[in-house]
């Protein structure tokens, strides 16, 4: 009976043993890490498009970081994620519409993001005309593709020519004009922020960036507009009080 027990250990131990050995080979060390996009949308759901316009914005260049994840072991370098185009689904051109501005996983990283500057001024058809950038992760001897491999940016320059809802004929704004417009936020993203950090936030949350979600009965100037008149008009109209036509002069009552 002892012999039989023992015999049965030495083959439970022999399993054992050549299980453990089956799943030490399953991480093998020399294997190539993957790396895929993962960027989640506003809506917190898991997306593969970007869009930007860039309406009222006065730069001349627009960073967008599209987030990716590494599966495998982090290392002590950075390591290049090779970054495609996909030719026949953009209509874009590099160095006119855009560059890819990097590309990598830091050292000692398991996330980070590939970075896409959208160009302006070199291409006068994106005011007219929504352009298309469609990118894919490609292999090399750093990292290959996993999961998410393709993703697509997608950008313009539309131009709001007719005065929005929220732009009040009633207070110190100048006369409705996409320069003026673009002269207003260049003003508050510069001042409001300093003024008021609170009330920045409170806007910025309540009417999106540059107001795209703002109305005109309860918008900006019509539930602030002391504050943006004392701290954003005010100043604008100091410096361009001869340069361009205002409404009435801004004044704080």
């Amino acid at each position: 009976m002892k012999n039989k027990i023992f015999a049965l250990a030495l083959a439970a131990t022999a399993v054992v043993a050549v299980s453990c050995e089956e799943d030490y080979k399953l991480y093998d060390t020399g294997q190539v890490d993957s790396v895929s996009f993962n960027y989640t949308n506003s809506n917190y759901s898991a997306d593969s498009v970007i869009t930007y316009n860039f309406g009222y914005d006065i730069a001349q260049e627009h960073e967008i970081a599209i987030p990716v994840t590494l599966m495998g072991v982090p290392k002590s370098e950075a390591r290049k994620i090779d970054i495609k185009v996909v030719a026949d689904s953009t209509d874009m051109v590099e160095g006119v519409n855009f560059t890819i501005a990097r590309a990598e996983i830091a050292a000692n990283a398991t996330k980070d993001t590939v970075k896409i500057m959208l160009l302006r001024g070199h291409d006068d058809e994106i005011q007219t005309k929504e352009k298309k950038l469609r990118i894919e992760i490609g292999m090399n001897d750093q990292l290959r593709p996993t999961g998410q491999k393709t993703f697509t940016v997608r950008y313009s320059d539309f131009r709001i020519t007719e005065r929005p809802d929220w732009w009040s004929t009633y207070t110190g704004l100048p006369k409705y004009s996409f320069e003026n417009a673009q002269l207003f936020f260049k003003y508050f993203y510069e001042l409001m922020p300093k003024a008021n950090k609170d009330v920045y936030n409170e806007l910025i949350t309540a009417y999106g960036e540059y107001f795209v979600k703002a109305k005109a009965m309860q918008g900006p100037f019509a539930m602030y507009e002391s504050i943006l008149t004392k701290y954003v008009l005010i100043p604008m109209y100091n410096d361009h009080k001869d340069d361009i036509e205002w409404q009435k002069t801004p004044s704080v009552n």
